[in-house]
C-alpha cells in the first residue's frame, strides 16, 4: 500500500480526506499516488526565478502519468548576492535547513514520492540529502544555467563571460588594468538572463553530479534556464517520478557507494567545484554510505580533467550543453565508471548511454586526450592540515602547482579583503585567512572575493591563498580551502605567523610549514578569535562537524 493511503483509507481517516477536499481535490485524485514537489522558487535568486513555471510543467507530467501533485516551498539563497559579507555565513547552514524541510513536510504528510525543483549551490545538495534521508521515490530537476555574456578577447580566452568575471574585474580596475567604462560594461553585460551562473561553479557542478549519480534525467543538468527544452524536461521529470513510484524505486536504490563514486569521477573530469567534496560527503552520510575524504581523493586521482569550462578553461555551460553535457562526459569515462547502477530512468547508466555519441571534442575530451592529466579535485595533507584540505588542480596555473612563499596572515575574510584592496599582499606570499571554518565563521563562508581580487590584479599564479573556509566553484588561481582542523578547533592554522615559509605541493598532495614546530607554539599559546554567534548560526556552531566530514549536522543516533 502507498504511504499516503495509510492516512486516507477508511472511515477513521475521513478527516484527512476532508482536508484535501477543502483544497479542491476530489476523491478520484486522492485515490492516486500523492507526489510532493519541493520548490525553491523565489524572486531574489536569479537561478530560481523560473522555478514556478518549471514546477507547473512537473505537475502536468505527474498528473498525465496518474498521480496527484502537491507543492511546498523551501529556501534558496543566492551565493553571489550573499558573497563577501556577513550573509555568506548563512549559506552553507541552509543546506541542512533544506534537508530538514524536505524530511518534515514529506513525513508529516506521508507523501508517496517527491520531485526536487531547485538550482544553485546549497539547494541541490540539501534537497538530495533530504531525499536520501527519507528514502522514498525521488528525482531532481534544476532550473538551468543562465546564458553567458559575450566579450571577445576576455581574460578566460574565449568569447563568453559570466558573473564571476565582475569581481575579477574589480581587481583589474584597482590595479589600473581596465578603465571604469570597461568595468561598467562588464557589470551590465556579464549576466544577460536568469539562471544559475554560466560557469562551472558549485550550482552547475551539483546539477551535473545529480545527473551523474542517476538522480536527474540524462541531459537535464545543462539545459539553459531560458530554453523551451527546460520546460519539456520538467514535464518528463514529472512522468519519471511516477515510474519510480510504480516500480518501488527509492532514493537509496539510486544513491549508493557505486553511484557516488561515479559522481566523484565525473566531478574530477569536469573540473567541478571544491564544494562538491563537502556535499558528496553529506549526501553519503544521509544515504548511510561509508564515504571518506580519502575515498574522494583516491577516486579523483585517476581521472584527468576533460572539460575546459570557466574557471578552468574558456568554455561556458552553454558550450557544454551544446556538446552533449553530462551524458557525453560519462560516455568518455565509460571504462572507469560503475555502469550497472540504477538511475531515475529505471534503467542503468549503461542503458542510458547506449546511444550517446561524441560531438565537439574540443569541449568534452576523451580520456586519451585530456585538458590536463591532473585531476579536477585533490586533497592535501601536512602539518598545516593533518586532517586534510581541498584544492582544485584543474583551475591552478601550471606555474603554481608547486608554490613556496612566506605567510601573510589575516584573522578574517574582512581583514584579508581590506589588506588586498590596500595592496598589502605581494608576489611570492601565501595569504592565510583563518577563523572562517564551519565553527569559526561560523558557517564556513567562501573566500571568493579575496581570490578573485588577486587574480584580477594578475597575481593568480604569484600568490597562494589558504584558509579553513571555503572557495567558490568559480575561483581560479592557487588556493587551498577546507583546512582541517580549523582554527576554532585549535588546528595548526591557528598558530601560523607572518613570515612562516609555507609549501603547497598540489601534485604530491602536501601542504606544509616545514620550519614550524606547532607543538611548541601551542605550548606558548595565542589568542583564540571567537566571534559571537546568535540565532541559527549559534545552533550551527554547536552541532556542525568538521569540513573533513562534510560539515554535516548529525541526523541519526
Amino acid at each position: 500500500m502507498k504511504r499516503s493511503k495509510e492516512i486516507l483509507n477508511g472511515p477513521e481517516w475521513a478527516n484527512v480526506r476532508a482536508l484535501f477536499k477543502s483544497s479542491g481535490f476530489t476523491d478520484d485524485e486522492i485515490s492516486k499516488p500523492i507526489v510532493g514537489i519541493v520548490n525553491a522558487f523565489n524572486s531574489i535568486c536569479p537561478g530560481h526565478v523560473n522555478l514556478r513555471v518549471v514546477s507547473e510543467r512537473v505537475k502536468e507530467g505527474i498528473v498525465a502519468s496518474g498521480g496527484m501533485a502537491v507543492e511546498f516551498g523551501t529556501i534558496g539563497a543566492c551565493d553571489g548576492i550573499a558573497m563577501g559579507h556577513v550573509g555568506m555565513k548563512y549559506v552553507l547552514p541552509t543546506r541542512e535547513m533544506i534537508a530538514n524541510d524536505v524530511e518534515a513536510m514529506v513525513e508529516a504528510h506521508r507523501l508517496d514520492g517527491i520531485v526536487l525543483v531547485g538550482s544553485c549551490d546549497k539547494i541541490i545538495p540539501g534537497m538530495l540529502m533530504g531525499a536520501a534521508r527519507i528514502n522514498i521515490p525521488s528525482i531532481l530537476i534544476n532550473g538551468g544555467p543562465t546564458l553567458p555574456g559575450r566579450m571577445k578577447n576576455n581574460p578566460y580566452g574565449g568569447e563568453y563571460i559570466d558573473h564571476s568575471i565582475i569581481q575579477q574585474s574589480e581587481g583589474a580596475l584597482k590595479s589600473g588594468l581596465i578603465s571604469e567604462k570597461e568595468f561598467d560594461w562588464i557589470e551590465n553585460n556579464a549576466v544577460p538572463t536568469i539562471g544559475s551562473c554560466a560557469m562551472l561553479g558549485t550550482a552547475n557542478t551539483m546539477a551535473c553530479l545529480s545527473e551523474a549519480m542517476g538522480m536527474s534525467l540524462p541531459g537535464s543538468a545543462a539545459i539553459p534556464a531560458v530554453y523551451s527544452k527546460r520546460m519539456a524536461m520538467a514535464y518528463e521529470t514529472g512522468k519519471a517520478v511516477m515510474g519510480l513510484i510504480d516500480h518501488g524505486i527509492s532514493a537509496r536504490d539510486i544513491i549508493n557507494k557505486e553511484s557516488l563514486f561515479n559522481a566523484i569521477r565525473v566531478n574530477s573530469a569536469i573540473g567541478g567545484s571544491t564544494n562538491a567534496v563537502l556535499h558528496l560527503l553529506a549526501i553519503a552520510y544521509e544515504a548511510e554510505v561509508d564515504l571518506s575524504l580519502s575515498d574522494i581523493d583516491e577516486t579523483s586521482k585517476g581521472i584527468p580533467h576533460l572539460v575546459p569550462l570557466i574557471p578552468a578553461g574558456e568554455f561556458t555551460l552553454l558550450d557544454f550543453y551544446e556538446s552533449g553535457g553530462v551524458p557525453v562526459v560519462m560516455s568518455s569515462l565509460e571504462s572507469v565508471l560503475n555502469m550497472d547502477v540504477l538511475t531515475c530512468t529505471k534503467r542503468t547508466i549503461k542503458d542510458n548511454l547506449s546511444t550517446i555519441e561524441m560531438k565537439d571534442e574540443n569541449i568534452i575530451r576523451k580520456l586519451n586526450n585530456p585538458v590536463h592529466t591532473r585531476p579536477g579535485i585533490a586533497v592535501l595533507k601536512g602539518n598545516i592540515a593533518p586532517d586534510g584540505s581541498v584544492t582544485k588542480p584543474s583551475a591552478i596555473p601550471d606555474e603554481a602547482l608547486f608554490f613556496k612563499g612566506s605567510a601573510v596572515v589575516f584573522e578574517s575574510e574582512e581583514d584579508a579583503l581590506e589588506g588586498i584592496r590596500n595592496l598589502l599582499v605581494k608576489s611570492g606570499q601565501v595569504v592565510v585567512i583563518r577563523n572562517e571554518g564551519p565553527k569559526g565563521g561560523p558557517g564556513m563562508p567562501e573566500m571568493y572575493k579575496a581570490m578573485k581580487l588577486l587574480v584580477g590584479m594578475d597575481l593568480g599564479k604569484d600568490v597562494c591563498v589558504i584558509t579553513d573556509g571555503r572557495f567558490s566553484g568559480s575561483n581560479n588561481g592557487c588556493f587551498v580551502g577546507h583546512i582541517c582542523p580549523e582554527a576554532y578547533d585549535d588546528g595548526p592554522i591557528r598558530y601560523l605567523e607572518n613570515g612562516d615559509e609555507i609549501i603547497v605541493d598540489v601534485l604530491n598532495g602536501v601542504i606544509e610549514a616545514p620550519s614550524v614546530d606547532f607543538d611548541a607554539r601551542k605550548i606558548i599559546g595565542c589568542e583564540k578569535i571567537k566571534r559571537r554567534a546568535t540565532g541559527c548560526l549559534y545552533n550551527y556552531r554547536q552541532n556542525v562537524l568538521s569540513a573533513s566530514e562534510g560539515a554535516i549536522i548529525k541526523s541519526r543516533d
